[in-house]
């Protein structure tokens, strides 16, 4: 798929670019490194520590009074040249600015690092600001223009007798093309050999939790070592294929608390794997379903759709860990347990290794939300040893709405990136049984301005081609042109109310929808941006984007969850249910396609029903009204009709059913 890169960095550097450093190697070992939030660290990790009375860390820094002296604080240009400006700057009590801001740069959010030690300072290599003095657009003007890197190198440490280690400390990281990495030395910094990057698996213009622990197992490295040294290295040379593809560092890294610690024996940890994530959820009923973190009651409780779970989990810890397994508990927004799905298998995992989602899987297991409320998932991977839990995922279980988004607000994407008259942004959602949508409910980011406007198109899927876009004859359903108000925005989220061209609704008789809202922002005077939720990793297809500039679609940016499951929620019907179910089950339509004719077919009912057979755009076509006495076959003559997609309505007044019918 085509790269595409926001419009929040538009940088241009010419020539090829490479930074080496007396033979370090660009490894990316992402199974020797873990990230999680100190509040979800595995309870064996701590445990093991009192064992192996490490209280009191090897070697720790936890920058109180600046960089220390010992320290080597090293900037560099792409081509390896010293650039005197490139260099990580301490944040303290009495700096300016101090401990409680972090990036000055135009394009970061100001937050400072939340560490163990956020009190006494920490250390920023800020790319952002070093590139443009903190001034949007003035890219490459600032004091030490991208691409740079910026080196920070620790006096020798003595590890001799120390055979079991762990790198840890606190890192608040956000990416572009800057790779946060960590170089190794057992010669006293003649040579890199080993390299480790702090977050490997981390997506374009996106960041780590500014409360971020990171561990690194570095006991094959520098065990037993006497003529050690750590080197953190922000390389802003690294060419990312999902960003602009020239290597231009941007954002920032932020560390402290640094620590070298005896590993601990028994210690698991949840990772991504070959491209899946750390803890999934699985939607049925179909392969491939969106993951749909709000679900409306007729497509969840009332039909049984299904959800699954898996993981990958990795054993950091020296020793083997025996009888492996993963169990996911559902609980109700009180906490209290609804019930625990467990994977049928088990594995030995021996330091090093990984139990991926082939094991650890409730597979044939499926759980099937029971009434409306909202729901949370913990995960558990369990050894004979240890235990380490997952963060909560919430999901929701709603009477009207169903949408892609888990309830998150982790970034926004709109007009300006995407174009300012005529992009578009959809989420495709998929449905086990009939249903009729009302309207959209869309998520605002608080940057979008008054006077923009949207437009709500509902299509089914079958023949979309990411360059060829929808067929015509795929638009079931609209909105009108809407103008959103300074007060939509305060509110965050508005609704759009969505019309088949004759009823004050859209019918759904098909398994998959796109559901796209249209953006126009008045030539860029009055931007449009949507909420996106990263939090849970979508399935492929399951949101597409329109680019004017290259006028197609595209699954997404390359690597990156910019967009993921935007705020875009189906408003659903609570009058479908049991009369239209119920007139349904007595209805029988067919043939279909159709040639001739479509015959409908009552089966012992009776009552007077009004058939109406429409094109796409809601233009009715034929009406007519019959009295159905008993088992009754009425003919629909549809041979004067031009090929495409029909909509027949069937209703007595009670209840209504449509049925899409193709005419061949």
């Amino acid at each position: 798929m085509k790269k595409i890169t926001t419009a929040i960095i538009m940088l241009t550097v010419s020539g090829g670019m490479l930074f080496a450093q007396n033979g370090m190697k660009s490894e990316s070992q992402a199974s020797l490194t873990k990230m999680t939030a100190e509040d979800i660290h595995s309870t064996g990790a701590t445990k093991e520590a009192a064992k192996n009375g490490t209280e009191t860390p090897i070697f720790a820094e936890d920058f109180s009074s600046g960089i220390p002296t010992g320290w080597v604080n090293a900037g560099y240009d792409a081509f390896g040249n010293v650039l005197d400006s490139a260099l990580w700057e301490y944040r303290g009590t009495s700096t300016s600015p101090d401990n409680t801001f972090g990036s000055r740069g135009a394009y970061a959010s100001g937050d400072p690092i939340v560490s163990k030690t956020p009190g006494n300072g920490f250390v920023i290599f800020d790319s952002d600001y070093l590139d443009n003095n903190g001034v949007a657009g003035n890219f490459g003007l600032g004091k030490a223009p991208a691409p740079h890197v910026g080196t920070l190198t620790t006096p020798v440490i003595n590890l001799t007798g120390k055979t079991n280690l762990e790198l840890r400390f606190n890192v608040y990281h956000r990416y572009f093309e800057g790779r946060a990495v960590v170089a190794f030395s057992k010669d006293g910094g003649l040579t890199w050999p080993d390299t480790l990057a702090v977050a490997p698996t981390l997506a374009v213009n996106s960041a780590t939790p500014n409360n971020a622990v990171v561990g690194m197992n570095i006991s094959t490295i520098l065990g037993n070592q006497s003529n050690c040294k750590v080197r953190f290295v922000f390389d802003g040379t690294y060419d990312d294929p999902g960003a602009s593809g020239s290597g231009q560092g941007y954002y920032f890294w932020m560390l402290d608390d640094i620590e070298i610690n005896e590993l601990p024996r028994n210690e698991l940890i949840f990772t991504d794997w070959n491209g899946a994530p750390a803890e999934d959820m699985i939607f049925g009923p179909a392969s491939g379903s969106s993951k749909m973190g709000i679900l409306a009651k007729n497509q969840s409780t009332d039909q049984t759709r299904t959800m699954e779970f898996d993981a990958n989990a990795y054993n950091y810890g020296y020793g083997t860990q025996n009888n492996v397994k993963l169990s996911v508990d559902i609980l109700d927004d009180n906490n209290t347990l609804i019930s625990t799905y467990s994977s049928t298998g088990s594995v030995t995992l021996n330091p090093g290794d990984t139990a991926n989602y082939n094991t650890l899987n409730t597979y044939g297991n499926p759980y099937k939300p029971t009434a409306i409320g909202n729901y949370k998932a913990i995960y558990k991977v369990s050894s004979d040893s240890t235990t380490v839990v997952s963060d909560t995922i919430r999901f929701y279980v709603t009477e009207t709405l169903m949408s892609l988004d888990f309830n998150t607000f982790s970034n926004r994407l709109g007009t300006a990136n995407l174009g300012d008259d005529g992009s578009a942004i959809a989420s495709r959602l998929d449905f086990i049984t009939m249903a009729r949508m009302n309207g959209v409910q869309i998520g605002l980011s608080n940057t979008t301005v008054a006077g923009g406007i949207v437009e709500v198109e509902v299509y089914d899927t079958t023949g979309f081609d990411y360059t060829a876009g929808f067929p015509s004859s795929n638009l079931i359903g609209a909105s009108s042109p809407y103008t959103i108000t300074q007060a939509d925005i305060t509110a965050g989220y508005f609704d759009v109310p969505v019309s088949d061209g004759t009823n004050a609704y859209v019918d759904l008789t098909m398994p998959s929808y796109f559901v796209s809202v249209k953006m126009y922002s008045n030539t860029g005077a009055n931007p449009v941006y949507l909420r996106n939720d990263a939090s849970i990793t979508q399935v492929a297809g399951g949101k597409i984007m329109y680019n004017t500039t290259d006028a197609r679609w595209y699954s997404g940016y390359s690597n990156s969850k910019t967009l993921n499951s935007p705020h875009i929620r189906a408003i659903l019907s609570t009058t479908i249910g049991v009369d239209e179910a119920a007139l349904r089950a007595n209805l029988s339509v067919g043939p279909n396609p159709a040639d001739d004719f479509v015959n409908v077919t009552f089966n012992n009912v009776e009552g007077n029903y009004t058939l109406t057979m429409m094109d796409v755009t809601g233009r009715v076509v034929s009406n007519e009204t019959i009295n159905v006495l008993g088992q009754t076959q009425h003919t629909v003559d549809v041979s004067g009709l031009s090929a495409g997609v029909y909509m027949l309505n069937v209703n007595n007044g009670a209840a209504s059913a449509t049925y899409k019918i193709s005419v061949q």
